[in-house]
């Protein structure tokens, strides 16, 4: 089982509120997370403990993971385990003010469990891309409400 510890950052020109409103609702996430597809709400609260399974596609490969909050201070931080799928570990969303509006910052740290993409060392750059682009996406999404 091989580790990965990518993340991405960006500046988007709202408040942490604004921001946590579209990144902290996994119905939304499919605007913003190109490699989600699917989601549906197994617990319905943003709150310690309450899950979310989803589906979707990166390098080619269909997929499906779920997740489970483990920590949520809105709007600053949202702190998720993957409890099913091809990966274990976790996703922070960390939103912190900032001059320009906010700073906008995701982690995902964990293991690949099932190699059913391909093995760690050749996930971790496309990753990184993709979380850097779905800021993109959520920076555009976020600015132009």
């Amino acid at each position: 089982m091989a580790s990965i510890d990518i993340s991405a950052e960006i500046e988007i020109s709202a408040s942490p509120a604004d921001i946590a409103g579209v990144m902290f609702d996994p119905e939304r996430e499919p605007d913003w997370v190109k490699a989600v597809t699917g989601v549906e709400l197994v617990d319905p609260a943003l709150e310690p403990g309450a899950r979310v399974r989803r589906v979707g596609a990166f390098l080619g490969q269909q997929l499906a993971w779920t997740t489970q909050v483990e920590a949520v201070h809105f709007p600053h931080v949202l702190a998720l385990r993957i409890i099913e799928g091809p990966f274990s570990g976790t996703v922070r969303y960390d939103i912190q003010r900032s001059a320009g509006g906010s700073r906008v910052r995701i982690r995902s740290v964990g293991d690949v469990t099932r190699p059913v993409l391909a093995p760690a060392a050749l996930i971790s750059g496309p990753m990184k891309a993709a979380l850097a682009a779905d800021l993109e996406r959520l920076k555009q999404l976020v600015e132009n409400q």
